[in-house]
């Protein structure tokens, strides 16, 4: 092999593809791609990132995920060599899907940061700038996730559900008893569906115009409360944040440094000491 390419879609290697997961899900491959790369000197040909979709529309959320602007500089081949390569050679790693997740690249962290910085749009980049570091970020994600018929499901691990705002009104709870830090909401929901969030004292929502610079800003506080999704779980690596989640939701560790919190709280759990002297710039 000579090559690597991340596939994320159908009917890559005319520069635009037909559907796919979101940013979350796509990292994945992306990450373990250019690690191997890295690893065995090969070179890359260039992500097709740009997607079309139709589910966003129907559904009726903000984020379109069509990426068409997000990223701008170029990571490979592209153009003409790019399509033959990926119809016509035997020479190309083909990398794919959400295997192993973090656990065979975590250790690059620096390297994937990097990496992804350097191929995002510099107006996201600057749109992060704007945001409060001092303060509490929360993801709730909606959008074509379902409702759970009962938090064990949520408990057990089951994927793509939302959480109960009861939990999240808990955790702001917890939070606003031990510091008075802005709490910033990031949801795919409309203002309505969080409502019961939003109308809490000192609660805000965020939004900094694309999926990576919110992804970015979510990694940037002082501590992350994740909802049950890859979005969190990417804010999370790319960060290094504290981060809370709900019971079951926590697939792995995966932030390497272990003075860094990454935990469970339940309903009657205390806030750990350790978040709460962060919250506190002790």
């Amino acid at each position: 092999m000579k090559y690597t390419f991340v596939s994320l879609g159908r009917l890559e290697s005319i520069g635009v593809r037909l559907g796919g997961p979101g940013l979350g899900n796509i990292l994945f491959p992306w990450a373990r791609a250019i690690v191997y790369a890295k690893e065995h000197n090969l070179t890359r040909v260039q992500t097709t990132w740009k997607n079309l979709k139709l589910g966003t529309f129907f559904r009726k959320e903000r984020d379109k995920r069509f990426y068409f602007n997000l990223f701008t500089e170029k990571e490979g081949i592209d153009g003409v060599r790019k399509f033959l390569l990926l119809n016509f050679s035997k020479k190309v790693k083909v990398f794919s899907g959400m295997e192993g997740l973090f656990g065979s690249f975590k250790h690059e962290h620096q390297f994937i940061r990097s990496e992804l910085l350097k191929i995002v749009n510099p107006y996201y980049l600057s749109e992060v700038d704007a945001f409060n570091r001092d303060s509490v970020a929360i993801h709730i994600r909606m959008g074509d996730f379902q409702i759970a018929e009962n938090e064990e499901i949520l408990r057990n691990g089951c994927w793509n559900h939302r959480l109960p705002l009861e939990w999240y009104k808990s955790i702001i709870e917890k939070i606003r008893d031990k510091c008075d830090l802005p709490i910033y909401i990031f949801s795919d929901g409309r203002d309505e569906d969080i409502r019961d969030i939003l109308d809490i004292e000192n609660c805000e929502r965020a939004y900094f115009g694309s999926a990576i610079s919110d992804m970015l800003a979510l990694g940037s506080a002082k501590v992350l409360v994740a909802s049950a999704s890859t979005f969190s779980m990417w804010a999370s690596f790319l960060g290094k944040v504290p981060t809370i989640w709900f019971p079951g939701q926590m697939r792995e560790k995966i932030i390497e440094d272990s003075t860094i919190f990454e935990g469970t709280l339940d309903y009657n759990d205390k806030l750990p000491q350790e978040l709460v002297k962060i919250l506190n710039n002790a």
